[in-house]
């Protein structure tokens, strides 16, 4: 260690195991965080420069400096090269921006078949560089695919350093690691390890992860690339399922509090450049896509728009029923409708359940509409209702791989659901408005929302060993601002505009 150097705690930081860290807040010791006296600057982990100490202060900032790396030694691998996975886990799905803007996800990565390289990297990471260096040698010899994940929060710095050294790999750009870094275990504390890396397979598994940089590094690469080399994989079945729940007729947003985004203006839009990244999809709604009390010069540009989005499969909600034009809409046909459990007596044709075919697999979906979501309705319509219990529906049908029930229910009473009936692999649920942020597991079955408003769609990728499901990944993605307007739902706003002028 160097006294009154300004790099006491970037020697410990940059010789434990090799690893570079990442600490946004400046570190500040036996002071209060941010306040700086005359003369002294900033500590950066970073930069590796410290701020400038009074000899009287010197004992004290070094005592409390080995303090707390002491305790930082508690938060770090005793082995130096675990990376929190071990080989053959499934490497987490993501999406991340590249230096241009366009989005990236593993699942798009994957579909070049061949072995993945990611590599989590700083600007200010020197043995970072001289992975990039290794990895520049040994990936057109082994044919493959390697992207780089730059986690400075500052995108100029990654352009400026892709620049200056010439690197030719992909770059994405995670700032300050918030958006993948838990996933990939980038994580000790409040730090971010740099550089970390990880050999992912044509069939999207986890082959090699190590952390740090040390002279082994590039003969460790070299011989997992060897063992890689040629050999067969067996990709799993991928259907990525889209949902979305409660859209009460939105068409747009009203740029307000309540309201900032979403709409079905931006949900087309989102879903023809999702849809062409997925060769086995489905688009599912589980109902109330109409708002209460909506007349027809209303609801007419909603079923326009819901056709132009394309649904496989649209359960019924009680608002939804309680349109007076429903029945006539669907006897146009025009709309893939699901109301298994529920009708209205007197006209209203039977609309059980659809089997879907994806790819080698067969996909049942179904619908549950509870008579609970009509507690609030006039006597004189709910006596007009008629409910078949869910398990005469779930009797019935095609034998199938997964069985969707699209339910117009609350989470407590889904997850019931989901403990009773133990062939329901897959629940998407309507009605409460929850945004479900990740799956809720119940009984056998997964549980998934997208909340309310058409504010978000959701998304989850399915995938099938032999028939069986093995995996998947879910990801809910926000309708805002940035994502373009459809041309044509926009169409179709300015007609239904015209029309009440």
């Amino acid at each position: 260690m160097q006294k009154n150097s300004g790099k006491i705690v970037p020697e410990v930081i940059k010789n434990f195991c090799g690893k570079n860290f990442y600490h946004t807040p400046p570190f500040r010791a036996g002071k209060p965080w941010g306040k700086r006296e005359e003369g002294e600057k900033n500590f950066s982990l970073i930069s590796g420069t410290g701020m400038k100490k009074t000899p009287c202060r010197a004992r004290k900032m070094l005592s409390a400096n080995i303090l707390f790396f002491t305790g930082l030694l508690l938060l770090l691998p005793v082995n130096c090269l675990k990376a929190g996975f071990n080989a053959g886990d499934r490497s987490p799905d993501f999406e991340l921006p590249d230096l241009s803007g366009r989005m990236i996800s593993l699942s798009d990565i994957l579909r070049e078949d061949k072995p993945v390289v990611l590599s989590f990297f700083g600007t200010w990471c020197d043995s970072c560089l001289k992975e990039m260096t290794d990895l520049a040698e040994l990936a057109p010899k082994y044919n493959a695919a390697v992207y780089l994940v730059g986690v400075d929060a500052d995108k100029g710095k990654l352009e400026r350093f892709a620049a200056k050294h010439k690197i030719q790999f992909p770059i994405l750009w995670d700032p300050k690691a918030k958006t993948i870094g838990k996933k990939y275990d980038l994580f000790r504390g409040a730090f971010v390890i740099v550089p970390k890396t990880f050999i992912i397979s044509p069939a999207g598994s986890i082959e090699y992860s190590a952390e740090s940089y040390d002279e082994k590094r590039k003969a460790a690469l070299t011989e997992k690339f060897a063992r890689l080399a040629g050999k067969k994989w067996q990709k799993p079945d991928e259907v990525a399922v889209f949902f979305t729940g409660s859209a009460n007729g939105y068409l747009e947003s009203c740029n307000c509090y309540k309201h900032p985004y979403g709409g079905f203006i931006k949900l087309v839009s989102l879903l023809r450049q999702q849809i062409l990244k997925y060769s086995n999809h489905i688009l599912v709604d589980s109902g109330d896509f109409l708002p209460y009390g909506v007349n027809a010069p209303q609801a007419g540009p909603i079923f326009k728009a819901m056709s132009l989005a394309g649904y496989d499969a649209v359960a019924v909600g009680d608002q939804d029923l309680r349109y007076g034009g429903f029945i006539n809409e669907v006897k146009k046909g025009g709309l893939p409708f699901l109301a298994s459990n529920v009708r209205i007596k007197g006209g209203m044709p039977g609309l059980g359940d659809k089997t879907i075919i994806a790819g080698n697999l067969k996909i049942r979906i179904v619908s549950f509409t509870s008579s609970e979501t009509f507690s609030l309705y006039p006597e004189e319509f709910t006596a007009k209702l008629e409910f078949k219990d869910l398990k005469e529906v779930l009797k019935d049908g095609e034998k199938a791989d997964f069985l969707i029930l699209l339910s117009h229910a609350g989470l407590d009473e889904n997850k019931k659901i989901a403990a009773e009936f133990g062939q329901i692999d897959l629940i998407i649920a309507g009605h409460s408005q929850e945004l479900l942020k990740s799956p809720v597991k119940a009984g056998n079955a997964l549980i998934v929302q997208s909340g309310g408003n058409l504010q978000n769609l959701g998304r989850l990728i399915l995938r099938f060993d032999g028939g069986k499901p093995v995996d998947h990944s879910y990801e809910v993605f926000p309708l805002t601002n940035d994502i373009p307007n459809s041309p044509q739902v926009e169409a179709i706003l300015q007609e239904s505009k015209k029309a009440i002028r």
